[in-house]
């Protein structure tokens, strides 16, 4: 059954109609009005491309949006090819937002997704994804779930040390802004491992009659990178929305899988590969005592940030969810006893400190590098200073 979103002419949220798949207890309609206001100053101020062009906004009220999907995303035309690929630029806000667009309801930033996506020009995502899904289609080597996948972009040497601790610290010499003139993707993975990463990559395939499993898989595996690699956590929720879209083939749905799955292992790999220690996460002991999800909202409620950890916190809430009915399976490496301990270390690390323009407090760049941890203490049991998660 097709969802009824609102038009892209207005923002619309009601706790009882679109509040999303994971939400805190309390939310009211004052604060739907207040989400309303600031995501409509957001789209008048920042969105200009959606707001001045005549472009997909009205595209989607006059088509409706299962055919913008269609024929600007999956049907595999050279067009739906290559926004496809766009969505993930940007570090995958595209497809976040397009996915938050399917969770909400919200016409007008599913609108703002494809725009997002379509300005972005990092062609070096649309080479690796073209060339991994045509060594997949080859099947040279057998499929693997996503999370060996991972584990074998750590055991290659060539993998592990494609990136640099630099590509993460790079500031302007004048103002010391941050900046990416040197992209970690581009110039890090791909130039130094591309044939390697694409290999692995091409492992990770999706059978259409099995993607109740491999959504919550990738999930699952999101959540294993936590704040390691927070994009691949705030986006692997929006694959609920694709599992339910009626009006996705099978074929698609697996298609879409492969292809953040793939986006994830270069990203994990540009992160310099860091260490999973769950072991470590199961065993974090909490600031406070007697706390349960509904506790750990309320904190990250209250966190000042820009929103990501309320959406990190959300996501590993959801995946809990979608990774129950297959906590028996060996892939599956964040047990249901682990998902609330790591939302409470989520909340439990966050700075105290808000903000500063984009610069994060809570969140570690370049985590598998030992550069990125030097202004933190060594976890005991650790005398050799290795990353770790």
């Amino acid at each position: 059954m097709a969802l009824e979103l609102e038009p892209t002419s207005r923002f619309h949220f009601s706790p009882s109609a679109n509040a999303g798949l994971k939400h805190a207890k309390n939310v009211t309609e004052e604060s739907s009005r207040m989400l309303e206001r600031v995501l409509e100053e957001n789209h008048a101020n920042h969105h200009i491309f959606t707001t001045t062009e005549d472009h997909k906004g009205k595209e989607i009220d006059r088509i409706g949006y299962q055919a913008v999907l269609q024929r600007y995303l999956v049907d595999g035309s050279a067009m739906a090819d290559d926004i496809l690929c766009r969505i993930y630029m940007g570090y995958v806000h595209g497809i976040i937002h397009i996915g938050m667009a399917l969770e909400f309801k919200q016409a007008r930033l599913l609108a703002e997704g494809f725009a997002q996506a379509c300005v972005h020009h990092d062609w070096w995502y649309t080479d690796y994804l073209t060339e991994a899904e045509k060594l997949s289609k080859r099947q040279v080597e057998p499929p693997l779930p996503l999370s060996a996948c991972v584990d074998l972009a750590r055991a290659n040497d060539k993998i592990r040390n494609c990136s640099s601790p630099y590509y993460h610290m790079q500031k302007r010499k004048i103002t010391g802004e941050m900046c990416l003139d040197l992209e970690p993707a581009r110039d890090g993975v791909l130039k130094n491992a591309g044939p390697d990463l694409i290999r692995v990559a091409a492992r990770y395939r999706v059978d259409p009659n099995d993607l109740g499993r491999a959504t919550a898989e990738l999930q699952n595996t999101a959540g294993e990178f936590e704040s390691l690699a927070l994009g691949s956590v705030t986006s692997s929720i929006g694959h609920t929305m694709f599992l339910a879209e009626p009006s996705l083939t099978p074929e698609q749905k697996a298609r879409l899988l492969e292809y953040t799955g793939r986006v994830y292992l270069l990203s994990y790999a540009g992160q310099g590969c860091p260490e999973i220690r769950l072991d470590w996460l199961s065993s974090h002991p909490s600031r406070l005592p007697n706390q349960g999800w509904d506790e750990v909202f309320d904190r990250a409620c209250y966190h000042e940030d820009d929103g990501h950890m309320c959406k990190l916190i959300r996501c590993m809430a959801h995946a809990q969810d979608t990774s129950k009915p297959y906590d028996h399976l060996p892939e599956f490496r964040v047990k249901q006893s682990v998902f609330l301990t790591a939302g409470i270390a989520a909340i439990d690390s966050g700075s105290s400190q808000p903000m500063d323009g984009t610069k994060h407090f809570d969140f570690i760049r370049g985590a598998g590098f030992a550069e990125a941890w030097q202004k933190f203490p060594k976890r005991v049991g650790n005398p050799a200073g290795r990353p770790h998660l």
